[in-house]
C-alpha cells in the first residue's frame, strides 16, 4: 500500500486519543466528591443509553436546535444520573458543571502511543493535516492540552460544520478548507460507518485504524481506496513523500 496525498484528515476519539477511564467511572468519581454514591457500571449503561437518545433528539450537541453545548451536556449528565437511580437534587447541577469544565481540556484523555511522532513524520512528508470530528467546540482546547493542536492545519468539528459524520458535507467542507481535491486526500478513522464509508463516497482514500482486529466487510476488501492498519505508525509507512512539483525555468 502506497499513497501520496496532499491532505490527511482524521477522526480524534479512539483514533488519536481515548478516555483514560470509562464515562461511568469518571462520572462516579466526580459525583462522590459531591456526596453522591452511585455504581459506575450502572452509569456506563445509562450514559450510553442517554447519549444515543440525546443525539437523536438534538444532533451535533444541539447546535442546530438553538441549544448550547453546555446545556446539551448538562441535560445529558443529569439524565444519566437520574436513570441510574440518583434522586434529583442541586448537587447534580454541581456535578454536571464540574464534568463540563473537566472535559474542556485534556484531563480525562490520553494520546495513543507514537501518535505525535507519527503525525510529525507525516507532516515532514509535505502532507497537510486536518481533523474531522463529531466533537463540540471544546476540541481545540483538548487537542492543545494534549500537545496535538500544533500539528494540524485545521480542526473541523460537527458543531463548526453544523453537520455530523457520516454526512458527506462535513468532508466536503474539510476539502474546501484545505483547497484539496478528494482524489488527493486520505481520511483516517476507527469507525467504518462514520469515517471510512463517507470518505470513500467522497472519492477519498480511507484508512481504517483497526486496533481491535475486527473483520473487514466483504464490500471493502476489494476496494482500491480502502486501507487498514493496526496502529498509527503503519499510516506513516503507507504515506509516501509528495513529489516535488517541477519549477518553471525562467529566462
Amino acid at each position: 500500500m502506497a499513497i501520496r496525498p496532499k491532505l490527511l484528515t482524521m477522526d480524534c476519539t479512539n483514533t488519536l486519543f481515548k478516555l483514560k477511564r470509562t464515562p461511568g467511572t469518571i462520572y462516579a468519581s466526580v459525583a462522590d466528591s459531591h456526596g453522591i454514591q452511585v455504581d459506575s457500571a450502572k452509569l456506563d449503561y445509562t450514559f450510553l443509553k442517554n447519549y444515543k437518545e440525546q443525539n437523536q433528539s438534538y444532533c451535533s450537541f444541539g447546535c442546530m436546535s438553538g441549544i448550547s453545548t453546555k446545556v446539551w451536556w448538562t441535560d445529558l449528565v443529569k439524565k444519566t444520573f437520574l436513570d441510574a437511580g440518583v434522586p434529583k437534587s442541586p448537587a447534580l447541577d454541581a456535578v454536571a458543571k464540574q464534568l463540563f469544565e473537566e472535559f474542556s481540556g485534556g484531563k480525562h484523555w490520553e494520546v495513543y502511543p507514537q501518535t505525535k511522532e507519527a503525525l510529525e513524520a507525516i507532516r515532514d512528508k509535505g502532507v497537510k493535516l486536518g481533523v474531522i470530528s463529531n466533537f463540540d467546540e471544546r476540541l481545540e482546547e483538548v487537542l492543545a492540552e494534549l500537545d496535538l493542536c500544533r500539528l494540524f492545519d485545521f480542526v473541523l468539528t460537527s458543531v463548526d460544520a453544523q453537520v455530523a459524520k457520516p454526512n458527506c458535507r462535513i468532508f466536503q467542507m474539510a476539502l474546501q478548507l484545505a483547497g484539496t481535491d478528494a482524489s488527493q486526500a486520505v481520511h483516517l478513522g476507527d469507525n467504518l460507518k462514520l469515517d471510512v464509508q463517507p470518505a470513500l463516497c467522497m472519492g477519498m482514500h480511507a484508512i481504517w485504524i483497526n486496533r481491535n482486529n475486527g473483520d473487514v466487510p466483504s464490500e471493502l476488501s476489494e476496494c482500491e481506496n480502502f486501507h487498514m492498519v493496526s496502529d498509527i505508525e503503519e499510516v506513516v509507512k503507507c504515506i509516501k513523500k509528495k513529489r516535488q512539483e517541477k519549477q518553471k525555468l525562467s529566462g
